[in-house]
């Protein structure tokens, strides 16, 4: 494959010339020869760094010596991030390296130092700074800025075992990183979601939002309602060691139980709340709003479940309720009842979504729901809290611009590109990685690139014919996506700017170890 080094802007990157299936193995050629002697850029990564300044100094050399050091008055806050960075590395490299105190004085050659610093303010709580000499120096402002920096290392050392001399400088532009999976319809293994925890946190990507409910099954272990719980299922022990491996790799793990719609293995054993519209037919998915029966059995749920996920954030779902109110009188009489004499059936499911929110702001965190259901204000009464965040799917209702209009965050989850759908759509994984910012959301609609109320984007994998692909083909078929993704909520400058070329990249980068 050929490829050549030019210089763009904040340091080298790779330009690769044709479609190459892998990028140069550094690994292979590499040798105790070339100490001393800087590359130009240092091996790609994803996502890119920032920034790279490269430096004719002597590089750096992974060997069986090799330690990590911590500094003496940071190590008890950064033990668990040389912890995990050491078992990785061991899986990777078949190094075992040391973990252990010290200053920069006791610093040797091969060795890896750690510690924090907040001196650097562009560098956030996620940032980090990472020299490359004879030993690697690493400072951010937090542990979890450090363990990104050691995400940056792997896929490096992946690639050889010898690094050009330089710094770095590396900090993301979104907040949240993120990706959806439909357990709902669709059981995944506990295998599978631990791979995808240290996947996602070897991409720098922070949040695993875990869609629990679905028409097709409920799949988390209940004591207030067992009735409802599907057979394979989550016990809340499986949740809790996620969780607690979420937190080691510095990725959130966020739930959702979807409400008023897509309720139909919750509703299955309690067939008197099922919405019944004005000739009587039942609709299995949808909770009849207008029942106190149906705010006793949501606010069991949530309730339970909101102690379990120690995570800021409660996704109520609130998707594909009700389209045709009026086909459901008695919602238009509870919201005239409650909401004054002038209210409409939509007052009762924006009512809804604020009585669930106020559960959720009680016990201290911040509501999250799909855009589709929030219409242009007309002749209802009341209106959805503007502190709940709107995760905006689909062209429906108010544009993203309209709904920061209204005092909401935001967050891009726009079908096209984010939806990887099992027996309906995989994305383009060339139009996402070439051409997709994530201020462009579905339909079109735009925002300011620099709108601090976006929280980012995030990928998902819906599993609509849940059968079409096995957990294996969704690993594999995910790969670019995640990928994409990653690189385009970090936000840095791209080492290549056509797919073809990003393909070498993934190759050369691999899976997290």
């Amino acid at each position: 494959m050929l490829y050549t080094l030019r210089w763009i802007a904040t340091g080298m990157v790779w330009l690769f010339l044709g479609c190459a299936s892998s990028v140069p193995d550094t690994a292979s050629t590499a040798s105790s020869s070339l100490e001393g002697v800087a590359p130009a850029s240092p091996p790609p990564t994803i996502p890119a760094l920032q920034e790279w300044i490269p430096a004719s100094s002597a590089g750096y050399a992974l060997s069986s010596k090799s330690r990590i050091v911590l500094h003496v008055d940071d190590a008890a806050d950064l033990a668990e991030t040389a912890t995990v960075f050491a078992s990785d590395l061991a899986d990777l490299t078949t190094i075992s390296a040391d973990v252990l105190p010290g200053t920069s004085a006791s610093v040797l050659p091969s060795d890896i130092f750690l510690e924090l610093d907040p001196s650097d303010a562009q560098l956030g709580n996620e940032g980090y700074s990472l020299q490359v000499g004879p030993s690697i120096r690493i400072r951010a402002h937090t542990s979890t800025g450090a363990f990104y920096a050691t995400r940056t290392l792997l896929q490096w050392l992946r690639q050889t075992r010898n690094l050009g001399a330089g710094s770095a400088r590396d900090w993301p532009r979104y907040p949240e990183r993120g990706f959806m999976v439909d357990v709902g319809r669709k059981y995944f293994s506990m295998d599978w979601l631990r791979t995808h925890i240290k996947e996602l946190a070897y991409l720098k990507m922070n949040y695993f939002h875990l869609h629990l409910s679905e028409t097709q099954g409920f799949r988390i272990e209940s004591a207030t309602h067992p009735e409802a719980v599907s057979a394979e299922h989550y016990t809340k022990s499986e949740i809790r060691e996620l969780i607690d491996l979420g937190k080691k790799y510095h990725v959130l793990i966020v739930p959702e139980i979807d409400m008023p719609g897509h309720m139909g293995a919750i509703l299955a054993s309690h067939p008197e709340l099922q919405l019944k519209n004005a000739l009587g037919i039942r609709d299995t998915d949808f909770i009849d709003l207008s029942l106190d029966g149906a705010y006793a059995l949501m606010k069991d749920l949530i309730t339970e479940y909101l102690p379990l996920f120690p995570a800021p954030f409660w996704h109520l779902g609130a998707d594909e309720y009700v389209s045709l109110y009026a086909l459901y009188p008695q919602l238009q009489a509870y919201a005239r009842s409650h909401y004054g004499p002038n209210a409409t059936g939509r007052d009762t499911y924006y009512g809804f979504i604020n009585w669930a929110n106020d559960i959720v702001r009680a016990a201290g965190k911040t509501t999250r729901i799909w855009n589709d259901g929030i219409q242009s204000p007309g002749s209802d009464t009341i209106r959805p809290n503007p502190n709940i965040v709107i995760e905006y799917w689909f062209n429906l209702g108010l544009t993203p611009q309209q709904h920061l209009d209204a005092g909401h965050t935001i967050l891009n989850a726009s079908y096209t590109p984010t939806y990887y759908v099992l027996g309906i759509r995989h994305p383009n994984d060339a139009d996402t990685y070439e051409s997709w910012p994530p201020p462009r959301f579905q339909g079109g609609h735009t925002v300011a690139a620099d709108e601090p109320r976006q929280r980012g984007a995030k990928a998902h994998v819906w599993c609509d014919f849940a059968n079409a692909e096995t957990e294996q083909q969704i690993e594999q078929g995910i790969v670019p996506l995640l990928r994409s993704m990653a690189q385009h909520t970090w936000g840095s400058p791209k080492i290549v700017t056509s797919y073809c070329d990003f393909k070498g990249i993934i190759e050369a980068t691999g899976r997290a170890p």
